[in-house]
């Protein structure tokens, strides 16, 4: 089980250098890379975890959809190569702002990047309940451990008041992967 605070993505906010990356980045990238490296913020909007969007707004195609990043917003490498482990990764992007990850930049299992990619997965800072469709009260949002999905505690059948101890699945993983689930396993 996960809350807003504890989610994986959380603790990865690392910067290394104060310089601009020594990537090919149009000028809207390098605009981002910039202000996100140097924390100047004039015209962008700075979200949690060192994330920064260019005027507050996702980058949108002519039909209206989300255009995704072709970068991570941890480690700043493309598909071509991650900058922390040096090895090509695919990215994972957000279906509501475009941001993008490496799995492993966002600290998820292979089982969880298997299944983000079955639904319009959404990034922390755009994370909604999977029930109510909201993203108020961001404190009481629990994580599924198995696929990342969102659920407000009091959303939940029945509703918790408290966040459970250790792991936690969602119902969709429960039925889905039954004893293999999160919930059911233990480390020793």
């Amino acid at each position: 089980m996960l809350l807003l605070q504890g989610h994986p993505a959380a603790n990865i906010a690392e910067v290394e250098e104060q310089t601009t990356p020594s990537v090919a980045l149009d000028p809207l990238m390098a605009s981002f890379a910039r202000t996100r490296f140097t924390g100047r913020f004039s015209g962008s909007k700075q979200l949690g975890l060192g994330l920064t969007i260019h005027d507050g707004k996702a980058r949108k195609a002519p039909d209206g959809s989300i255009i995704p990043n072709t970068y991570c917003d941890f480690c700043l490498g493309g598909i071509s190569g991650n900058k922390k482990t040096g090895s090509p990764e695919d990215l994972i992007s957000c279906a509501d702002c475009g941001r993008s990850g490496h799995p492993s930049c966002l600290q998820f299992t292979v089982n969880m990047t298997a299944a983000v990619r079955t639904y319009r997965w959404q990034c922390i800072e755009c994370k909604s309940c999977n029930l109510c469709g909201t993203s108020e009260n961001d404190d009481q949002l629990l994580f599924c451990d198995d696929c990342d999905r969102g659920y407000h505690m009091y959303c939940l059948n029945p509703p918790m008041s408290d966040p459970p101890e250790g792991s936690w699945s969602c119902h969709l993983c429960l039925q889905q992967l039954k004893e293999k689930a999160s919930a059911y396993i233990t480390l020793t």
